[in-house]
C-alpha cells in the first residue's frame, strides 16, 4: 500500500477527531465524503517491497516451519509453528464470527452478559470527551452494546476500531455509523504492529478495549511486552484499559469450547493453510514463478492435516495444533528457494511425518489472582472487575498510575497466577538455598529507574496531593510540618552522598543543618525527644527547597550511572551510604502519607482515579494454621557487619540492612497457631459495637478505641445509643474515604495502634504474635505454598503444621533443612502482594475458602504492616551504626516502660505504600510507639498450641 494523503486530525476532516490522537503520515486515508465514518489503512503490503525483499509475514512462515520451538512452561517436545495472525483473513474472520454463536463457545455469551449487566458501572469509568480504542474489534456485536450506552450517556466520544481486514471492517463500521449521534467512528486497518505506533498520547482521556480474552492468545511474556508498549506509548496517567479474561474452570467445558460439535473451530484452524498457500503463491508469482509448487494444492496439501487441541490444567492453557494425517511435505516454490536457504540454511522441502504437530495458537485461562498479577507486572493498577452469573469470565479495568514503585522481576510468569513466579523460583532455585545469596534478590544498589520511580511518588505526594499552601500544615502534633520533609529527604541524601564521594555538601550547606533529622517525641511527655535538627526561624521557600532537591538528585543519578556504567568496584561504605539514602526516602514516603491522611479529606488532591467495589457482605476466608516451632529459628541478617566491611570492596550480591537487623540471632519458638488473615474494618467495627453494648464504658474509652484511620461520614443516634458507633465510618485514603458499611473497605485490614490491637485480641481471648512467630510463620508458609504449586507433592491436611508440611515438600524434591530461613529476601511471597503503590489504598482479604487438601490462603505481606507483641529491643551483640548511630539506639526502651503507650513495638511486613525492597526483606524491623494511632498497621490473632 502506498501513501496517498496526509492530514491534521481534528482540523478539516468529518467527523471531528482529536488532535494528536493519530499519526496519518504515510497511510492510505479514505476521504470518501459519503462514508459516515473515517477509514485509515495502515497495512503494509503482503507482497515484496520495491526492492524485491521477501515480506516479513512470508519470512515468519519460513522461520516457523524450519525452526522447532517449545511452548513456555511446557515439557512437551518442541514443534514447528505458523504465525497466528494468518488465521484472520476474510474467510477466517467469517469462521470466527460463526464460532462466537456456537453454544459450546461460552466466551462471547459471557462477555455480552457482563456488558448488559454492568453497563452502567462500565460507562461510569469513561468520561465525556474520551477516545475509546478497541484492539481487534471483529464484528462489533459486543462493542455495539457499549457504544449504544456511551451514545446515550456521554458526549464527544470518538471510537477507534482496529482490525486487520478492510472489507469486514467497512461492513461493521457502516452498520454502526448511522446509529450514534454522540460517538464519532474511525476505522484503523492493519495489524497491531502497523497501527499502534501511530497512536500517540493526547490530552483527551482514553479507554483501550481488548475484549474476547484475546490476551489469552499471547504467551505471558509476549502479553507483558505488548501491554507495556501500550502503557508507555498510548496511555497517559489515569487512562484506562479494559481486558476480557477467561477464567480457569472444568476442563470439559474448555475442551468443548474449542472442539464444537459442528466442526467450525476445526475449519477455522485449517483455513490458515489455505491462507498461507494463497499468500506464498502470490509472492512466488510476483517473483516470476508462474508454476505451482510440487504439491498441486500449494505450499501445503491441506487434506493432509487435521485439527487437534490439548489443555494443560496446571498452566491453564489450551493449545491448538494441525496434525499430519499422513507423511507429507511442505514444498517451496522455485522462485523463493534461494531466500529460504538464506533464512534457514537449507533449500530442501520440509518433511512432516504422520502424527507430527504444527503449533497454531494458544488460549490461556486465568486464576482469580491473574488480573492483579498482570497489573503489577506491567505497571498498571487493577481497578475493577465485572463478571457474569456463572463466574466463567471477567472484564477487568486497569488504569495507568501517576506514580508507583513496582517490583521489577527478572522472571515473567508462565501464567499470571500469584504463585506462578514463587513456584518457579522454588522449583528451580532450591539448590541456592544453602548459599549466602538469595535467589533473584534485588541488586545491592538501586538502579536509576528505581530512584526515578521513588522520586515520582515523592513528588506526587508533596507537589500534587498537597497544595503548596498546605506544606506548612502540621496535621500530627508529634511531627514537623510537611515542608520539613520536603527538605529533609534531599538533606539526608546529600549528607550521605557527600560521605560516599568524600566531597563537600551541596549548597546551601546550611540545609543539612536544618533538615538532617526530624522529631519523634514521647507520646506521654512530648518534651522528651531524641536529638534532632534545629528548627530555623523561618522555613526556606518551596522553590529554594525544590531547587536544592534537584541538585541532590542529579548528584545521586551521576553516582549511580557511573556505578552501573563502569561496573567497577566501590567500597562497601560508599555503597551503604547510597543505599541508606534510598531506603530512608522510601520510609519517609510512608511517613508523609499517613500524615496526609490525617488532613481534612477536602484538602487532599487525589493522585489517582480509584473504583471501590460494593460491600458484598462476604466473610474473610480465615482459618487457623499451626506451626510446631523451632529450637533455633534465625532472625536478622547473617552477613552484614558495617564495621567489618568498612572501606573494603563491596561484595557481589551483598544485602545491606539497618543496624537493628544485625547481628543475626537464634530464638526458640514453641508450637503456636496463627490466623491466615488480619482483622478487617468490619470485624473491628463489630468489636466496638459489642463492647459498647456489653458494658458501661465511658465515651472517652470508646473514643480511644476508634481508629484514627477512620473518619465519620455521618453521625446519628442509633441502636447503640452512642453517636460515635452509630456513625457511618469511612477509611482514610488519598483517593477517597470509602464507607465501611457500603464498600469493599469492609474487607480491608483495619489500621490501628498496637494498644487498640491488643484490646481486640484480649476481647477474643487471644494474643498478638511475637516478632519471631510472625517471621517464622510468613517465610515458612510462603515457601511451602510455592512448592505445593508444583505437582506432584505430598498431600496437606488441615491438622498438619505448616513447617512439617514444608519439610515433607522439601524432602519430596530432594532437599532438606531450613536454609531458606537465613535468606534476607522473601522471594517466595505471592506476586499480587499490595505493596509499592499497586493501589493507593488497602485491598480486601480473600473470601474464597481453599480446597481442604491444599494449604489455606494466607496473606502476610501488603496493604498494612502488622503489629507484634515484641518490644523494640536490640539483637544480642548489637552495635549502633557508625554512619547513623541514633537510627535505632534512640528508640530502644528500658524494660520498665513496656506496656506504656510511649514504648516502641515491632511491626513486620509492609503496607500498600511500602517499597518492595523493604516489604520483601524479611529481616527488616520497623517500630512505632504502642499508642501511636496514625500508622498503616493492622494485626492478626495468635495463640499457643499443643501439638
Amino acid at each position: 500500500m502506498t501513501a496517498t494523503a496526509e492530514i491534521d486530525i481534528g482540523t478539516s476532516v468529518e467527523p471531528l477527531l482529536p488532535s494528536t490522537a493519530l499519526d496519518t503520515v504515510g497511510t492510505n486515508l479514505e476521504r470518501n465524503s459519503s462514508l459516515p465514518y473515517q477509514f485509515i489503512d495502515y497495512r503494509v503490503s503482503s507482497l515484496a517491497d520495491s526492492t524485491g525483499n521477501m515480506p516479513p509475514i512470508v519470512r515468519q512462515i519460513v522461520e516457523g516451519l524450519t525452526t522447532l520451538r517449545a511452548l513456555p512452561g511446557n515439557s512437551a517436545k518442541a514443534t514447528r509453528s505458523l504465525p497466528t495472525v494468518l488465521l484472520y483473513d476474510d474467510a477466517g474472520l467469517d469462521y470466527f464470527d460463526r464460532i462466537t454463536y456456537l453454544p459450546e463457545y461460552y466466551l462471547t455469551a459471557c462477555e455480552i452478559e457482563i456488558l448488559q449487566t454492568h453497563i452502567e458501572a462500565i460507562v461510569a469509568e469513561i468520561p465525556d470527551g474520551s477516545d475509546v480504542i478497541e484492539l481487534g474489534c471483529g464484528s462489533l456485536r459486543k462493542t455495539e452494546l457499549l457504544l449504544d450506552a456511551l451514545d446515550k450517556r456521554r458526549t464527544a466520544i470518538t471510537y477507534y476500531a482496529i482490525d486487520v481486514m478492510p472489507q469486514p471492517l467497512h461492513e461493521s463500521m457502516a452498520k454502526l455509523a448511522a446509529q450514534f449521534a454522540n460517538v464519532s467512528l474511525c476505522a484503523l486497518c492493519g495489524t497491531y504492529d502497523e497501527v499502534l505506533p501511530r497512536l500517540t498520547k493526547s490530552e483527551r482521556p482514553k479507554t483501550v478495549l481488548w475484549l474476547g480474552s484475546s490476551i489469552g492468545n499471547y504467551h505471558s511474556p509476549d502479553a507483558v511486552e505488548f501491554l507495556k508498549k501500550i502503557s508507555q506509548s498510548v496511555l497517559a496517567a489515569n487512562d484506562a484499559l479494559i481486558i476480557g479474561m477467561d477464567k480457569q474452570k472444568q476442563t470439559s467445558i474448555i475442551m468443548d469450547a474449542y472442539h464444537d460439535s459442528q466442526g467450525v473451530t476445526a475449519e477455522f484452524e485449517l483455513n490458515i493453510l489455505t491462507h498461507i498457500n494463497r499468500l506464498v503463491g502470490e509472492y512466488a508469482a510476483q517473483q516470476g514463478d508462474a508454476t505451482l509448487p510440487a504439491s498441486a494444492t500449494g505450499l501445503f496439501d491441506t487434506s493432509a492435516f487435521r485439527y487437534v487441541g490439548v489443555y494443560d490444567e496446571q498452566i491453564g492453557r489450551h493449545d491448538a495444533y494441525l496434525e499430519a494425517r499422513v507423511d507429507t511435505e511442505v514444498s517451496w516454490p522455485h522462485s523463493i528457494v534461494a531466500e529460504v536457504k538464506e533464512i534457514c540454511g537449507s533449500d530442501s522441502n520440509v518433511a512432516v511425518r504422520r502424527g507430527e504437530r504444527i503449533y497454531i495458537e494458544s488460549a490461556y485461562k486465568y486464576s482469580d489472582s491473574a488480573a492483579e498479577v498482570l497489573a503489577q507486572t506491567i505497571g498498571l493498577t487493577f481497578s475493577a472487575e465485572w463478571t457474569e452469573s456463572r463466574d466463567y469470565y471477567t472484564l477487568n479495568l486497569f488504569r495507568k498510575p501517576q506514580a508507583a514503585m513496582p517490583l521489577v522481576s527478572q522472571t515473567i510468569p508462565v501464567s499470571f497466577d500469584k504463585w506462578s513466579i514463587p513456584a518457579h523460583r522454588a522449583s528451580t532455585l532450591l539448590n541456592t538455598l544453602s548459599n549466602s545469596s538469595a535467589p533473584e534478590q534485588f541488586p545491592t544498589i538501586p538502579s536509576v529507574d528505581e530512584w526515578t520511580d521513588l522520586w515520582a511518588v515523592w513528588d506526587t505526594l508533596t507537589l500534587h496531593v498537597l497544595a503548596r499552601k498546605r506544606l506548612l500544615v502540621r496535621p500530627i502534633d508529634l511531627r514537623h510540618p510537611f515542608i520539613f520533609y520536603l527538605g529533609h529527604i534531599p538533606a539526608f541524601a546529600d549528607i550521605h552522598m557527600a560521605a560516599a564521594e568524600s566531597a563537600p555538601l551541596s549548597e546551601p550547606a546550611v540545609f543539612a543543618q536544618w533538615f538532617e533529622r526530624g522529631i519523634d517525641p514521647n507520646m506521654e511527655d512530648p518534651t522528651i525527644c531524641h536529638n534532632h535538627s534545629e528548627v530555623p526561624d523561618e522555613w526556606p521557600s518551596v522553590d529554594k527547597i525544590t531547587a536544592y532537591r534537584d541538585r541532590v538528585r542529579r548528584r545521586i543519578t551521576a553516582w549511580v550511572d557511573g556505578y552501573y556504567a563502569a561496573n567497577s568496584a566501590v567500597s562497601a561504605d560508599a555503597a551503604r551510604h547510597v543505599w541508606m539514602a534510598f531506603e530512608h526516602e522510601a520510609m519517609h514516603i510512608e511517613t508523609l502519607l499517613y500524615m496526609v491522611l490525617q488532613m481534612d479529606p477536602v484538602d487532599i488532591r487525589s493522585p489517582a482515579i480509584s473504583t471501590f467495589g460494593p460491600n458484598s457482605s462476604a466473610q474473610p476466608a480465615r482459618s487457623w494454621i499451626s506451626y510446631s516451632g523451632s529450637p533455633a529459628a534465625v532472625l536478622g541478617l547473617t552477613a552484614d557487619s558495617e564495621t567489618a566491611l568498612g572501606a573494603a570492596a563491596l561484595p557481589t550480591g551483598h544485602v545491606f540492612g539497618w543496624d537493628n537487623e544485625s547481628p543475626s540471632m537464634s530464638v526458640a519458638i514453641k508450637p503456636f497457631r496463627i490466623h491466615t488473615q488480619p482483622i478487617t474494618n468490619s470485624e473491628y467495627l463489630g468489636f466496638l459495637k459489642a463492647i459498647s453494648s456489653g458494658s458501661a464504658r465511658a465515651d472517652g474509652e470508646l473514643d480511644d478505641l476508634i481508629p484514627q484511620s477512620w473518619i465519620a461520614l455521618s453521625s446519628s443516634q442509633g441502636p447503640t445509643g452512642n453517636k460515635l458507633l452509630d456513625a457511618d465510618y469511612g477509611v482514610r485514603t488519598a483517593v477517597g474515604t470509602p464507607s465501611i458499611s457500603k464498600t469493599e473497605a469492609a474487607l480491608w485490614p483495619v489500621c490501628v495502634s498496637q494498644a487498640q490491637a491488643e484490646a481486640y485480641a484480649s476481647w477474643c481471648g487471644k494474643r498478638l504474635p511475637t516478632e519471631a512467630e510472625w517471621t517464622y510463620a510468613t517465610r515458612t508458609y510462603h515457601l511451602a505454598r510455592a512448592l505445593s504449586a508444583n505437582t506432584p507433592n505430598p498431600a496437606y491436611s488441615c491438622a498438619m503444621p505448616v513447617d512439617k508440611y514444608l519439610g515433607e515438600l522439601l524432602a519430596a524434591q530432594g532437599a532438606s533443612g531450613d536454609a531458606h530461613s537465613c535468606q534476607p529476601y522473601d522471594m517466595f511471597a505471592p506476586s499480587n502482594a499490595n505493596i509499592g503503590l499497586s493501589h493507593w489504598h488497602p485491598t480486601p482479604v480473600p473470601t474464597t475458602p481453599a480446597s481442604p487438601d491444599c494449604l489455606p490462603e494466607a496473606s502476610f505481606i501488603g496493604s498494612a504492616w502488622e503489629w507484634t507483641s515484641t518490644p523494640f529491643h536490640p539483637f544480642d551483640g548489637f552495635k549502633p551504626s557508625p554512619m547513623y548511630p541514633g537510627y535505632s539506639a534512640d528508640f530502644f526502651d528500658p524494660p520498665e516502660t513496656h506496656g506504656s503507650d510511649s514504648a516502641h513495638y515491632i511491626v513486620k511486613g509492609g503496607s500498600y505504600i511500602t517499597h518492595p525492597r523493604i516489604a520483601l526483606r524479611q529481616t527488616f524491623r520497623n517500630w512505632y510507639q504502642r499508642g501511636y494511632p496514625y500508622v498503616l498497621a493492622t494485626f492478626r490473632l495468635c495463640e499457643d498450641a499443643s501439638l
